[in-house]
């Protein structure tokens, strides 16, 4: 006994542990054992020494993925034309956009576009509406929205260009707002076209950094 305990205090975790294992299995089969040698044979059953395939248990089914919101038009581009270089104005874009905390996150400089990420915004901020109203109920369409925007999240997407009277810029919004699946009954995030007015209000501090009047 002693010898007996002095072997399982060196030995490896690993090997206490399957040997636990073992002990425990050992355990269980003895007990299944004699409960069924106990039990009362089931009248018209006979008995076998090969125990019966049991079918495998049914997968868990994974939850239903929430449908998303029909696909619309792009919101389009706000555009002003100005009298300045590209790689100018390209340079104050980017200044402007981290300034004005829309952080750049999709940087292409040889392209001269960027997507910023998405940070929080609050209607109380800006004086009209900045999303258009909601797409209707019906059909395929069950996401139930506010028709007045309280808050939501906005990323910015900025072009700069050569066009035929000078040096373009093009700013357009993706707006999320928080809306309701009526069918799976979870909160979604779902587009809202902008009004342009987010686009209005940066090009305006844009414009005020560079000193800049669009034709």
């Amino acid at each position: 006994m002693v010898m007996a305990r002095w072997l399982a205090r060196i030995a490896l975790p690993g090997v206490l542990v399957l040997a636990a294992a073992a002990g425990w299995a050992g355990a269980s089969s003895a007990f299944s054992q004699l409960r069924d040698a106990g039990a009362p044979p089931v009248p018209g059953a006979t008995a076998s020494s090969t125990p019966e395939a049991q079918p495998p248990a049914a997968a868990p089914q994974a939850s239903p993925t929430p449908e998303k919101a029909p696909p619309s038009d792009e919101p389009p581009f706000l555009s002003r034309t100005y009298k300045v270089r590209p790689g100018k104005l390209w340079k104050g874009l980017l200044e402007t956009l981290q300034t004005a905390g829309f952080p750049p996150e999709e940087v292409d400089n040889e392209g001269r576009t960027v997507k910023t990420s998405f940070v929080e915004f609050k209607q109380d901020d800006y004086q009209n509406q900045v999303a258009e109203p909601p797409v209707r109920l019906g059909g395929d369409y069950h996401i139930l929205q506010m028709i007045k925007v309280k808050q939501g999240k906005v990323s910015l997407e900025g072009r700069v260009a050569t066009g035929p009277h000078g040096t373009e810029l093009r700013i357009r919004a993706r707006i999320l707002v928080m809306g309701l699946d009526r069918v799976h009954r979870i909160s979604v995030l779902v587009d809202r076209r902008s009004t342009g007015v987010i686009e209005a209000g940066f090009i305006h501090k844009l414009e005020a950094r560079m000193g800049l009047e669009h034709l």
